[in-house]
């Protein structure tokens, strides 16, 4: 889409990743009014705090001045193995497009710059949790099941 932009994110736009990341949590049902103060503060935290390092990636995408999706992309080390030699994934959450703007290829635009911050940053591994509306977005650009990964929650707060 030749009228939508993609750049990146400054602490100056936390509010509006904030905001993102709270619609996309509601539209979920994994938010309610309870938490959703707690939650709001914690991600501005989270966002000025790593927004100005490496380790995070945001995207935002604009049309006319308007934000119509975002993306984040967080770089991490572990230790490295035989299939990961440098030790460096991604993790890619809070990709959001509202409602009015989806199905324009926004999304997929994103999740591109997002897996080639990925490769800048020598990780070979790029892993997500998919929506089922989602999915088709990411199996498009390369993303596969992955069977063998378990999770386990620990403090009873969605995942």
């Amino acid at each position: 889409m030749k009228d939508v932009a993609i750049r990146h994110a400054t602490i100056a736009d936390t509010e509006v990743l904030v905001a993102s990341r709270v619609a996309m949590q509601r539209e979920l049902g994994e938010l309610g009014d309870d938490n959703e103060p707690h939650v709001i503060e914690a991600v501005r935290a989270y966002l000025q705090e790593t927004l100005p390092t490496d380790e995070l990636v945001a995207l935002l995408a604009e049309a006319g001045g308007e934000v119509v999706g975002t993306g984040l992309i967080v770089l991490f080390n572990k230790p490295p193995s035989s299939g990961n030699l440098a030790g460096v994934e991604g993790y890619v959450l809070n990709m959001y497009t509202p409602p009015e703007w989806r199905g324009r290829g926004i999304a997929r635009r994103i999740v591109e710059e997002l897996l080639e911050a990925a490769r800048v940053a020598g990780a070979p591994i790029v892993w997500l949790r998919a929506t089922p509306a989602g999915r088709r977005v990411y199996e498009k650009v390369g993303f596969a099941e992955y069977p063998r990964y378990l999770q386990v929650k620990l403090d009873g707060e969605p995942t």
